[in-house]
Order: C-alpha cells, then sequence, then structure tokens
C-alpha cells in the first residue's frame, strides 16, 4: 500500500516549545538559535478592529507567514516523526533491491510505503497519534489517500475495513 499523508494546516499546528527540541539535538547553535528564539519564544499578536488595536494575546504553534524559516523549522520538526517511523521494525517497508524504503518527504507531503498494510497503518497510526500529542503536528485523514496493489478482494476488504484512509479506485 502506498499512502499520500495530508497533513492539515501544516505550518499552523506546530507547538512552539516543539520546534526547538529537535533543533538542538541536530546541534543547531548560536545565531540560529538565538533568531529562532527571537521568533518564537512568547510571540503575540494583536487584532485591529475598527481601527483600534485590541489586547495583544499569545500565539502558542505554528510558523510565521512568509517568513523564510518556517518551511526549514517544520521540516525538521518533520524529520523526527520521518526517523520515528524509519526506525520502527512494526512498519514494514517495501523492499527495493536490498534497501527497505517507507517513506518520502517534500515539504509538507509524506508518502508511505507499506509491506503488510494490516498490521503496518495500526502501527503507523499510533505512532503519528503519539508524535501529534507532543508536537501539534497533526494528519488529514480525509484528505490522505491510499493506493493498494493487491490481487485478492479479501485481503483489499480487510485493509479497507482496518484503514482510516480513503482507498484510490484502481
Amino acid at each position: 500500500m502506498i499512502i499520500s499523508i495530508d497533513t492539515e494546516k501544516a505550518f499552523d499546528k506546530i507547538q512552539h516549545p516543539f520546534m526547538i527540541k529537535p533543533l538542538s539535538k541536530i546541534s543547531i547553535e548560536g545565531t540560529y538559535l538565538n533568531v529562532r528564539k527571537a521568533i518564537y519564544d512568547k510571540p503575540t499578536a494583536n487584532i485591529i478592529l475598527n481601527g483600534e488595536k485590541l489586547k495583544a494575546f499569545p500565539l502558542r504553534n505554528g510558523t510565521r507567514q512568509w517568513c523564510p524559516l518556517s518551511p526549514l523549522l517544520f521540516n525538521i520538526v518533520l524529520k523526527v516523526l520521518a526517523r520515528a517511523i524509519g526506525q520502527d521494525k512494526e512498519i514494514k517497508g517495501v523492499q527495493i533491491d536490498k534497501e527497505e524504503v517507507k517513506l518520502l518527504l517534500f515539504a509538507d507531503n509524506m508518502i508511505i510505503y507499506l509491506e503488510n498494510p494490516k498490521a503496518s497503518s495500526k502501527k503507523l497510526l499510533e505512532l503519528i497519534n503519539e508524535f501529534t500529542k507532543v508536537s501539534g503536528y497533526k494528519i488529514n485523514v480525509h484528505k490522505s489517500v491510499a493506493l493498494l496493489y493487491t490481487n485478492s478482494h479479501q485481503a483489499e476488504n480487510q485493509i479497507k475495513n482496518s484503514t482510516p484512509f480513503t482507498i484510490a479506485a484502481k
């Protein structure tokens, strides 16, 4: 099975405290880390209503719109999930020559390859749900699509009944 994962409001959901952890783990420090902290530590926003500036309120998640760091920060956070998927032995990817391929990332898109969809998709969803709790990242299961490659109608029906993803027509 191949699953195209749609991220729900990708740049809006990542919690600010979670963003710092992956940066420090990959040895980002100094000026870059200070810039990130200046932008994302205790940010606030104001609304102007009828020309009057209302009281500031705190922003706790999301990356800033039009900020050139936003895609990079999101990708560094998403790499944490990608690494967890790649290292999980219960999630079986597809074999291509001698390599096991489980996922591909591009911007906020994730393509997952599962050899044993019934068992692996359950573990995948558990892993994503745990990641959601700590990071704010969330997938949109209604927009995510799976492509099954099986000749067994029985296996296809079992997988359709066990996965929340929309199954693409053949």
